[in-house]
């Protein structure tokens, strides 16, 4: 089937004309990103977005020819900046959304962070996209697979979100940091460098260090005050200042999967040089939408059921954690 959108095929017992009408319909909504909801909470995008969205098309384009895949450019226009004023609290910083075909982020402050959010994105909405006629009383058109997140054919439940996530998250980290020595960005990298060495002994509100190997991004803003803990650090003749930084999140998804990883390098060094290459194969997964390679590494490496059973602890973390680590 010819491509229009993200999605690459419907699975459903419906005739293949009807699925290839769907696949049209997505294509006409990738097109028409007109939406009632963001009237007057959607800004116009300024000339570094548009540079910075460019930017990212390149690179993830590049990822997609990696895998043999044909180049697919999001637009502009597929991309949406609600203000800060307008922006949902409930939806994060920013998301995609497949059956709509569009990203919407929150407008960001810092140009690094715009891009490293639209780029994570981008990932989602250029992995393997499907849909699905769902089985049941009720058949409606839902998501079936969006990287290597399942939905079961029934629509209820979804599976391998947090795989999902953490493998995006750590290709952003891969690719997307290389965009950092953009002249777009040079000031924003030379500032964050300069906070993380004036203010090494930062911490969080609980007491973490502040700064992280994720950290790429640091502001010291000079009008709001964390009170007299972090005075204490900056020390006494310092007016203490809040630092607002940003690094590359799902950490214990990421966590999670590098502990996976390194279990399965661990019993298959014969196989694999590093654990880069195991990387690939979730990475490969993701991109193509061929995930059986990635269930038959797992389930030789640990046994039959295992997928099954890091997929059904999705929605509790720190089982899952604790599965993944006792494998």
């Amino acid at each position: 089937m010819e491509k229009f959108s993200s999605f690459e095929r419907v699975v459903g017992n419906i005739p293949e004309a009807e699925k290839e009408q769907i696949l049209r319909d997505k294509g006409e909504r990738f097109d028409d990103q007109v939406f009632e909801d963001l009237r007057g909470k959607e800004r116009e995008k300024t000339p570094e977005e548009m540079q910075i969205i460019s930017l990212a098309n390149e690179a993830t384009n590049k990822i997609r020819q990696k895998y043999d895949l044909e180049n697919f450019d999001i637009q502009p226009d597929n991309i949406h900046v609600v203000t800060e004023e307008a922006w949902p609290r409930e939806k994060g910083v920013a998301f995609y959304n497949s059956m709509l075909q569009g990203i919407a982020t929150r407008e960001q402050p810092a140009k690094v962070v715009f891009m490293k959010k639209v780029f994570h994105e981008m990932l989602h909405f250029k992995s393997y996209n499907a849909l699905q006629i769902t089985s049941g009383e009720n058949p409606e058109l839902d998501e079936y697979r969006v990287g290597l997140t399942v939905h079961t054919r029934d629509g209820k439940r979804m599976y391998f979100v947090n795989l999902n996530e953490a493998v995006t998250e750590e290709m952003t980290k891969r690719f997307a940091t290389k965009l950092f020595d953009n002249p777009l960005f040079v000031q924003e990298a030379q500032q964050t460098q300069d906070v993380i060495t004036k203010y090494p002994r930062s911490v969080t509100g609980s007491g973490e260090p502040l700064f992280d190997e994720d950290t790429f991004y640091a502001e010291v803003e000079s009008k709001k005050s964390w009170g007299e803990a972090v005075g204490r650090l900056f020390g006494a003749q310092e007016k203490p200042k809040k630092i607002t930084t940003e690094g590359f999140t799902y950490k214990t998804e990421r966590k999670i999967l590098n502990m996976l990883i390194d279990k399965i390098l661990e019993r298959n060094s014969d196989k694999f040089q590093d654990r880069e290459e195991v990387f690939e194969v979730f990475a490969k997964g993701m991109m193509t939408g061929n995930i059986l390679p990635v269930g038959r590494l797992i389930e030789k490496t640990f046994g039959n059921g295992t997928l099954r059973r890091i997929g059904d602890l999705d929605q509790n973390m720190k089982e899952q954690e604790n599965f993944v680590n006792s494998l």
